[in-house]
C-alpha cells in the first residue's frame, strides 16, 4: 500500500492558502467568536456544578455543528472552490437529517473509541485515528448511515493512521508559535493545519477510489 507523502501534503496546503491567508484567518476568528458565544452560559454556573455539567451536554451538539462547518469551509479551500463564511454554519443549514446524522455518528464513534480504550489506551488512540475522516465523509456523502460513515472512514484510514500522526507532528512548531504568541499565531496556524488535514483527506480519497481492492476494517 503506497504511503502518502506528508511533507508534500503540507507543501500543497501552503500553496493552496496562497492569497487566501486573510480570509482563512477571518474564518478562524469567526469560528472562535461563535464558540465563545455558545460557551457563555457556562460562566453563570459554578465549577463542577450540576448546572454547568448540564449545559456542557446541551452545548455539545452546537459545538459539533460548528466543527463540521469549519471543515466544510477549509475543504472548499483545499478544493480551490469559493469560501464564503456561510460555510461555517453548514452544520445548521443542511437540514435536520444532516444534523441528526452528524450527532448520531459522533456518539457512535465516541462509544467505539471508549470501548477500544478500555482494552488499553493505544487501541483507543488508533480507533480515534480510524474515525478521523468522519466529518469529511458526512460532507461528501450525507446520504450514508452512521455505520456506513464510520466504516468508510476506518477503511480509508487502514494502513494510513501513522501517516496522519506524522502529519500532525510536522505542525508542532506552528502550535508552539501559537502558544508563545498568546494565541495570536493560531489565526494562521489553524488554517494551515486544517487545510493540510483536508488535503490529506483529498489525496487519500483519490487513492482509495482508484484502488481495485477495498479493505473492510470497521
Amino acid at each position: 500500500m503506497d504511503a502518502l507523502d506528508t511533507a508534500k501534503i503540507k507543501e500543497t496546503a501552503w500553496e493552496k492558502l496562497g492569497g487566501k491567508w486573510s480570509q482563512a484567518a477571518v474564518a478562524i476568528l469567526v469560528f472562535l467568536l461563535i464558540s465563545i458565544v455558545i460557551d457563555i452560559p457556562s460562566a453563570f454556573f459554578e465549577k463542577d456544578s450540576t448546572g454547568r455539567s448540564v449545559w456542557n451536554i446541551i452545548e455539545t451538539p452546537f459545538a459539533l455543528g460548528l466543527d463540521i462547518g469549519l471543515y466544510a469551509y477549509f475543504l472548499n479551500l483545499a478544493r480551490n472552490k469559493e469560501i464564503p463564511l456561510k460555510r461555517l454554519v453548514v452544520g445548521f443549514t443542511s437540514g435536520w437529517g444532516f444534523y441528526f446524522n452528524l450527532i448520531c455518528t459522533q456518539i457512535l464513534a465516541l462509544l467505539f473509541i471508549c470501548l477500544w480504550a478500555l482494552l488499553f489506551i493505544i487501541p483507543g488512540i488508533m480507533k480515534a485515528f480510524s474515525y478521523s475522516l468522519v466529518y469529511f465523509i458526512i460532507l461528501d456523502h450525507p446520504e450514508y448511515s452512521h455505520l456506513e460513515i464510520l466504516r468508510k472512514s476506518s477503511d480509508m484510514m487502514y494502513g494510513h493512521r501513522m501517516e496522519l500522526f506524522v502529519l500532525c507532528l510536522r505542525f508542532i512548531p506552528w502550535i508552539l508559535l501559537g502558544i508563545v504568541t498568546c494565541g495570536i499565531g493560531f489565526l494562521w496556524a489553524c488554517p494551515y493545519i486544517t487545510t493540510a488535514f483536508c488535503e490529506f483527506y483529498l489525496q487519500l480519497k483519490a487513492k482509495y477510489e482508484d484502488s481495485p481492492e477495498v479493505v473492510t476494517n470497521a
